[in-house]
């Protein structure tokens, strides 16, 4: 299987750095590092190179899980059109052993696009924040850490009143994932979401859901759902269910999970809501 099974997490541990696009080899290398979305590539000599200056550059990382290094090369770099603190990154695998073929990192999203992005810290597969320390890719079309980042709730961010971003982040998370009960997704692929938040950050685009027909399903917190008037795919997951398997979730149902009360902070402190089929 290809490497492209783990491009949504990945511990990095710096082994080389190389530059594709000038003759001349760069100095010894310092460090790598992440600001927002942007590598940040520091020399031994003081030097350093940033975002679209690293285009056609080759790492050798390690990713969390991989028993030993691979190549990966950052072939286009361009700001995300829909946010413009977001930078997007094309990035090849390069084969390393006899048998192997280059491959794309990410797979790709609706418009044929295969963007990721690095991430400073480390998240596992579930989308749970294990750690500030390391670097993870994040594929940005399938994985739910890179559409949060994507739709306005960076985890390095803060909202218009100053406070974190990490926990709406958080929720956002488990919010695309229906992970109602914060021990596991229950969505799938192509689901279609209305969502918004308490920070004026996103707002409910309430005659959109009535054209769509959209319902409100959950408020959302970074343990998981504060409470679910509706699961998003009952094949996966219903109320009963829920009922049965996450005891915290008292709140089960329209009649007992409302958007303005939830809005409220009656059932707990939601950050983020949304509404679905």
């Amino acid at each position: 299987m290809p490497r492209t099974a783990l491009s949504c997490v990945g511990l990095i541990l710096l082994a080389c750095f190389c530059w594709t696009g000038a003759a001349a080899q760069p100095p010894a290398l310092r460090s790598v590092d992440v600001i927002g979305t942007a590598f940040r590539i520091t020399f031994a000599d003081g030097r350093a190179l940033a975002g679209s200056e690293l285009r056609g550059a080759v790492l050798t990382l390690t990713l969390s899980g991989e028993a030993r290094p691979g190549r990966f090369r950052l072939d286009r770099i361009e700001r995300d059109p829909g946010n413009k603190d977001v930078l997007l990154y094309r990035i090849t695998v390069l084969a390393t052993q006899a048998g192997e073929t280059d491959h794309d990192l990410c797979e790709p999203d609706a418009q044929g696009e295969r963007w990721a992005f690095p991430l400073k810290g480390q998240w596992d597969t579930d989308g749970r924040r294990l750690s500030e320390r390391g670097l993870t890719l994040a594929c940005a079309a399938g994985g739910a850490i890179g559409k949060c980042v994507r739709w306005g709730y960076p985890p390095w961010g803060r909202t218009p009143s100053g406070k974190a971003l990490a926990p709406y982040h958080a929720a956002c998370v488990n919010m695309v994932r229906a992970n109602y009960c914060g021990d596991r997704g229950t969505t799938r692929d192509g689901m279609t979401i209305d969502y918004w938040d308490n920070a004026a950050i996103m707002r409910p685009d309430k005659e959109r859901a009535r054209e769509l027909g959209l319902r409100f399903e959950a408020a959302w917190s970074p343990r998981g759902a504060v409470c679910v008037a509706h699961t998003r795919v009952p094949e996966n997951m219903t109320l009963e269910g829920l009922a049965r398997s996450c005891p915290r979730l008292r709140r089960l149902g329209p009649a007992t999970c409302d958007p303005e009360e939830a809005a409220k902070g009656r059932y707990g402190k939601a950050l983020l809501f949304n509404s679905s089929y």
